[in-house]
């Protein structure tokens, strides 16, 4: 949407981002004009006629900032309104856009349940690790391509452990720091061993996008428009930094894998040259 041009009393024009140099400007022609105002009693016929010509000069001028204020406030709106179905165009995508990072993530929640399982001492754990594989774990079979996958006869425990030797799936239980530093969004500092937080994290902020979409699309008061506007824009910028986050865990994850192998390669030699 184009600025909003704005001519002050000088004619200067402005392109303004909030209307601060107008109501600025109001409350000083208001102020002039009440220095006149003292004068309309006075018994000076000379003294009254003055102030009167004053005050019908800044008269007009302060109408036309009221309504520079209004024509502000209009296109404040409009602006808004055109950010909001921007935004809410952003969100309709976002399911896609990050159907990989869902995936992970809802695979990683429905094993939990297993997790939580395996620490009963009765038969639960081995009848829920018996039962045909979910719905979940056979769309992330059929997302991977590195090897045969288990038959669509496999249990949900067979399931489990082919997709935890997949590395676009597996996960483990971070029991200490790993080597990844990372910020959540409350300001606390982790070290990770896997992305599993960060994707967490990007499942989370989804989900309150999500949440408000049908705001960014009603025609609703102003404020609140402004309030979802904030809001979606907070939570986008936050979705930014955690993707380039996760683009960051891969990058660092193949330095380390190459230094890895690298040092096993030296270690290897140094080892057949003694043979």
């Amino acid at each position: 949407m184009s600025a909003f041009v704005w001519v002050d009393r000088d004619g200067r024009r402005h392109e303004l981002e909030s209307p601060a140099p107008i109501e600025a400007e109001a409350a000083d022609v208001a102020l002039e004009m009440e220095q006149y105002f003292d004068f309309l009693d006075s018994g000076d016929r000379l003294l009254r006629a003055a102030a009167r010509a004053a005050i019908g000069k800044l008269q007009p001028r302060l109408e036309q900032l009221r309504a520079d204020v209004g024509s502000w406030n209009e296109h404040a709106i409009a602006a808004t309104r055109a950010e909001a179905a921007t935004l809410a165009e952003r969100i309709d995508r976002l399911p896609t856009m990050i159907a990989d990072v869902l995936l992970v993530v809802e695979l990683h929640s429905e094993q939990a349940q297993l997790l939580d399982a395996m620490g009963d001492t009765s038969d639960t754990p081995a009848r829920m690790f018996a039962e045909p594989m979910t719905g979940i774990q056979r769309r992330a079979i059929a997302a991977c391509a590195s090897r045969a996958a288990p038959i669509d006869a496999a249990t949900r425990g067979e399931a489990k452990a082919w997709l935890d030797a997949q590395p676009r799936f597996a996960r483990g239980v971070q029991t200490g720091d790993g080597w990844f530093a990372w910020v959540d969004r409350n300001g606390h500092a982790h070290r990770l061993a896997d992305p599993l937080a960060i994707e967490r994290e990007v499942a989370c902020i989804a989900e309150e996008l999500i949440r408000l979409r049908p705001a960014l699309a009603s025609i609703t008061a102003a404020d609140r428009l402004y309030e979802a506007v904030s809001s979606a824009i907070t939570s986008w910028e936050r979705l930014s930094l955690l993707q380039g986050d996760l683009e960051r865990f891969d990058r660092e994850a193949e330095v380390r894998e190459d230094a890895a192998w690298t040092a096993y390669a030296a270690d290897w030699r140094s080892k057949r040259n003694i043979l």
